[in-house]
């Protein structure tokens, strides 16, 4: 009987034994995977420099197996719900959970960053701007919240402080191809276009497949008249995002510069197509359109482009140039708003000028090509605008005066030189 109880007993133990060594093996598997969501929510900013770039629905994953034993994760659950949030685009579901985790664990350089971040893709500059301040006055080197200070920069056209936030980044994380495609942006701004080239170049060593720097490298060989390797980077683009549409619009104005009017239309319909308010891409076609000889589309698509971006001076003079030959009062005015916007676009000048003429104010004709000709020394037209003038109003001295100086612009001015040959 007592061999008995006492075998009775040591099963007994030796059952207690074996529940304490489950209990505890399951503790520690729980504690992994909380260990294990603790550092994917904690990956370093060199691994993951915006915010969806962190593997938030990986650290959910572990963190839904350390609950499911029964560890009370804390705040770290709402954080993670916010970021799986904000990769989908549900940005009131990620505001409501970074409310959640605010509310139970307080505000954090982070969460202020998750803030700004949201605020921002909602349009909500301002709020955006507090909540990055607030995240520096908690920790002035937090790379994540001199990232959104960069960007929140670049949107406000402030290249200077983008710059400066970047060039911080950049010392302690060399090798983050976005830093450096960013930089090129501001560097770009700031009229350092050889330094910004050298940016995206970079940014392309340390990421080949990095799509916005292709596009931005096509942008700024383009504007430099490298017309082959800019058309090549907006190719390499397109293979890696082939419905972006800038990379379509860079490809399509390069159709344009070389008059392929069909592929350049094309191009600009599927821009159209993808993001409708794309300005660049309606004056593209409303070109295409002037140079068919359709005057009533291109001048419906520049008054369309106006509409929604009234400031941009190069389509008024555009939308001047087209009204020139049928309505001149017309085409002064919209001269004249091109010149309220950028008082030293040359070229808004010489059409104001040149539309002055046309009416008889001769005094305002003076004036505008005047100013023309003084904001650009290399270009002849408005030089030989005033040439015309003073033709026809008699005073071939001036006149004569005008057609040399249009010539010592540009040698090869045959009408120039034909005018001058019959005085």
């Amino acid at each position: 009987m007592r061999r008995s109880l006492a075998l009775v007993m040591a099963a007994a133990v030796v059952c207690s034994l074996v529940v304490v060594g489950v209990v505890q093996h399951q503790d520690a598997t729980a504690e992994s995977h909380l260990e294990r969501a603790r550092a994917l929510f904690a990956t370093p900013f060199a691994d993951a420099p915006e915010l969806r770039d962190i593997p938030a629905a990986d650290a959910q994953a572990e963190l839904d197996l350390a609950e499911e034993a029964g560890l009370n994760a804390g705040a770290l659950h709402h954080d993670l719900d916010a970021l799986v949030h904000l990769g989908r685009g549900d940005l009131i579901s990620a505001e409501g959970a970074m409310s959640a985790a605010r509310s139970e664990a307080g505000w954090t350089p982070h969460r202020h960053v998750l803030a700004s971040v949201i605020a921002r893709e909602a349009q909500r500059t301002d709020l955006a701007l507090a909540h990055i301040t607030e995240a520096l006055a908690l920790e002035p080197d937090h790379p994540r919240a001199l990232l959104q200070k960069a960007d929140l920069a670049l949107d406000a056209d402030d290249a200077r402080t983008a710059e400066n936030a970047l060039r911080r980044l950049l010392e302690t994380a060399p090798n983050v191809a976005s830093l450096h495609d960013r930089r090129g942006l501001a560097l770009e701004r700031l009229g350092r276009a050889e330094d910004a080239e050298r940016e995206w170049r970079t940014a392309l060593e340390l990421d080949p497949e990095r799509h916005t720097a292709w596009i931005n490298l096509g942008r700024i060989r383009r504007a430099e008249g490298d017309a082959d390797e800019a058309a090549a980077s907006f190719e390499h683009a397109l293979e890696l995002a082939p419905a972006n549409p800038q990379a379509l619009l860079g490809r399509a104005l390069c159709a344009l510069d070389r008059d392929d009017l069909d592929a350049a239309a094309d191009d600009f319909d599927r821009v159209l197509e993808l993001a409708p308010h794309e300005t660049l891409a309606t004056i593209g076609l409303a070109d295409i359109a002037r140079a068919r000889g359709e005057v009533e589309t291109a001048l419906s698509g520049y008054r369309e482009a106006l509409r929604s971006k009234p400031t941009d001076s190069a389509t008024w003079v555009k939308l001047g140039n087209l009204l020139f030959q049928e309505d001149a009062s017309q085409s002064a005015l919209a001269y004249e708003r091109a010149v309220e916007n950028a008082p030293n676009l040359a070229a808004a000048h010489n059409g104001l000028g040149a539309a002055r003429m046309q009416l008889g104010d001769e005094a305002g004709a003076i004036e505008a090509l005047s100013r023309a000709a003084e904001l650009d020394p290399t270009d002849p037209h408005p030089v030989m605008n005033l040439a015309l003038y003073y033709e026809r109003a008699g005073d071939e001295d001036a006149a004569r005066l005008q057609w040399r100086a249009a010539l010592d612009r540009d040698p090869n001015a045959e009408f120039a030189r034909a005018r001058l040959a019959r005085m």
